[in-house]
């Protein structure tokens, strides 16, 4: 009798509230678990981890373990590259790792998702963040030239990772993500959410992704008074976690005389976030890098038309239902943010293109992918 693949997913990172890297646990775990009946997961993770995870519908089918010298945040990083490697070869016959860092050594095959390069290619060098993106400048490169596979999110990553890093192509493995979320929650009704976070009456350009740097937000601003030359009433709203950027963000929006009408929201629950998805006009989205790109996806599969980049992982993700723009141009957001607003042939064919785009990002897919990526890293 064939004996059952014993899994670790390392989620030592994990926490409530972290954007695409909850998504992407959250999401892929229990497609494997279906994609692979009889598959043994563990899950190791932190405190805080823990409690997200153990509150998941499919919680009792995994094992959740935090541990040892893992609890505090000083000691994670440490702890993955060394501890984590001899736990995994005990235990596991193939480690995930879900958030650039892995063990350096173990004997467990050793796969490390690497969702792209941007702490390389754009770091955020904020308060609090240099030490960070220093730890992954020092470590990620060799974590990723020894692991036996490396999982990138599209091909634009894959080249990234080649580029950076100097991984060999032949042990990169593009696995494209599932397409996000559904809706979790009812959307907040439109004129509750607009006496909630004290909007007006106009339409709602939004914008839905952490606050930093290379997601570009300060050009959405400095393009709102040129969106709003050609509809008046235009609002931006800015929703997502919440970073010392969004002082730049204010300021930016107060020197252009924009205060009452830009909305720095932070981070906003599921009934909220429905209800701007709901409520809002277009979709926003000029990063200058990303190794994928979920908040396309989700605002295409909620009906928004979409504005987003014309470079990195984007317009793989978009395909030809949204309408792509040079993230560096502020004229260039600005004019097709109006398009979408105003021109209805535009609108409605972006809608019905937007619709279909996501059944192309399932996470059942996802799910065979990596499962064939452990499989190539075992042997």
């Amino acid at each position: 009798m064939t004996r059952p693949l014993r899994a670790g997913f390392n989620a030592i990172f994990l926490e409530p509230d972290m954007g695409g890297l909850e998504t992407y646990v959250l999401e892929l775990v229990p497609a494997l678990l279906r994609a692979a009946p009889g598959l043994r997961v563990t899950l190791l993770c932190n405190a805080r981890g823990r409690d997200l995870l153990a509150a998941q519908a499919w919680a009792a089918e995994v094992r959740l373990e935090v541990p040892p010298l893992m609890t505090r945040r000083g000691l994670r990083a440490a702890g993955e590259l060394t501890v984590l490697g001899a736990l995994a070869s005990r235990h596991f016959d193939v480690l995930h790792s879900a958030a650039l860092t892995a063990p350096l050594a173990t004997r467990a095959a050793n796969v490390v998702m690497l969702a792209d390069t941007t702490w390389i290619t754009i770091p955020d060098l904020g308060k609090g963040q240099v030490a960070t993106v220093r730890l992954w400048q020092a470590v990620v490169p060799l974590v990723a030239r020894r692991a036996d596979r490396v999982i990138a999110m599209s091909e634009a990553g894959a080249r990234d990772i080649r580029e950076h890093l100097r991984v060999d192509p032949s042990r990169i493995d593009v696995v494209p993500s599932g397409y996000g979320i559904p809706p979790r929650a009812a959307p907040t009704p439109e004129p509750e959410l607009r006496a909630k976070l004290g909007l007006g009456r106009g339409p709602i350009v939004l914008n839905v992704a952490m606050m930093k740097r290379h997601k570009n937000q300060r050009r959405i601003v400095q393009a709102l008074p040129r969106i709003r030359a050609a509809v008046p009433a235009a609002e931006l709203v800015l929703a997502g976690a919440p970073t010392p950027y969004e002082r730049e963000l204010r300021a930016e929006a107060g020197a252009l005389g924009l205060d009452g009408s830009v909305t720095v929201a932070g981070y906003v629950d599921d009934a909220d976030l429905e209800g701007l998805y709901a409520a809002a006009s277009a979709f926003v989205f000029p990063s200058l890098n990303e190794g994928f790109g979920l908040p396309v996806l989700e605002a295409m599969a909620r009906g928004l038309p979409v504005v987003t980049s014309n470079v990195s992982a984007l317009p793989e993700v978009a395909g030809d239902a949204a309408v792509l723009v040079d993230p560096t141009s502020v004229d260039e957001i600005a004019v097709a943010t109006v398009r979408v607003i105003t021109d209805g042939a535009m609108r409605e064919r972006l809608i019905a293109a937007g619709r279909d785009r996501p059944a192309a990002f399932t996470w059942e897919r996802t799910a065979r992918q990596t499962l064939e990526s452990w499989e190539r890293a075992r042997r």
